[in-house]
């Protein structure tokens, strides 16, 4: 009979599509997802994914189990949370994941944290990757955009992240726009997947639309590098462009482009003292301090 092991290494397996990503994500040998896969199969009597030369592709099985699979996935993350909560072992490990460009955001939260803590660790997932803390990939978020709404999570709006248009500090005053009705005409950059349905990225989109092609770039440090050479005008978020001394703000952000940000952790690790005051801290300093993500107006 299968286990919650080969249930794991199927949704691995639905997620990555190779053998080698699954078995880094589950922590064991390729060798080891290639025997736990062949045995699921021979043991449900089904083909769940068939090869192809981009890798393993899903079958229509393997898609009618996933969701069922991904339920069994929380409950078991949940329980295992329980666990641990009812237990008298410290949590020893806080993974905290946000967006790479938050980090210097956090130090005083952090540096005071192990103050307070100096036997937690806190591993720090500074990424673009967009990790499931329902699922257990991490266990305090910060995070823009959409709220989460699963009952697993609790959830902490912060001060919105504020968003302007940049430009070179190498260029004269008189060269930048004063006023978004100012920025028509000026070389852009814009940028590609998800931010850019951010409002301050249709609205130039909006904008190029009537002047030369705008530069396409597939991530804000790519974005603020462009600017910064004096090439093009973007939009920044203030948490990159006010601490960059190469870029320089043509006129305040506008709420109208303000992005919601929020704090996301786990339920069942705040039920645990250093997860909750570290969810608490990060909470309390972004209220103390909105400029950090509003910039100051």
């Amino acid at each position: 009979m299968f286990s919650w092991d080969d249930i794991g290494v199927f949704l691995a397996l639905y997620r990555e599509r190779t053998t080698g990503r699954a078995a880094s994500a589950r922590g064991v040998s390729q060798p080891t997802i290639v025997r736990r896969i062949a045995a699921l199969e021979n043991d449900l009597g089904l083909a769940l994914f068939e090869r192809s030369p981009t890798g393993l592709m899903p079958t229509d099985a393997a898609h009618a189990l996933y969701a069922s699979a991904q339920r069994i996935e929380r409950s078991v993350c949940e329980f295992t949370a329980e666990v641990d909560g009812l237990t008298d072992a410290e949590v020893n490990l806080i993974r905290l994941t946000f967006l790479d460009h938050f980090e210097q955001l956090l130090i005083p939260v952090l540096r005071d944290f192990r103050s307070r803590w100096p036997r937690v660790q806190t591993q720090l997932l500074a990424s673009d990757h967009i990790y499931d803390l329902a699922r257990g990939e991490a266990d305090i978020g910060v995070r823009g955009r959409d709220r989460p709404t699963s009952d697993e999570l609790v959830v902490r709006e912060l001060p919105p992240s504020g968003w302007t248009i940049y430009a070179s500090a190498h260029t004269s005053a008189e060269e930048r726009p004063h006023a978004p009705a100012d920025v028509a005409g000026h070389p852009i950059a814009l940028v590609g997947g998800v931010p850019a349905t951010l409002p301050v990225y249709l609205w130039l989109e909006e904008i190029a639309s009537s002047g030369p092609p705008p530069a396409r770039c597939n991530n804000y440090r790519a974005i603020k590098s462009l600017v910064a050479s004096g090439a093009v005008l973007s939009a920044l978020p203030c948490t990159i462009g006010d601490g960059d001394p190469e870029v320089v703000r043509c006129f305040p952000p506008l709420e109208e482009w303000d992005v919601p940000i929020y704090l996301i952790g786990r339920r069942a690790i705040l039920r645990r003292p250093p997860a909750r005051d570290l969810f608490d801290s990060i909470a309390a300093h972004f209220d103390r301090h909105p400029e950090l993500l509003m910039g100051v107006r």
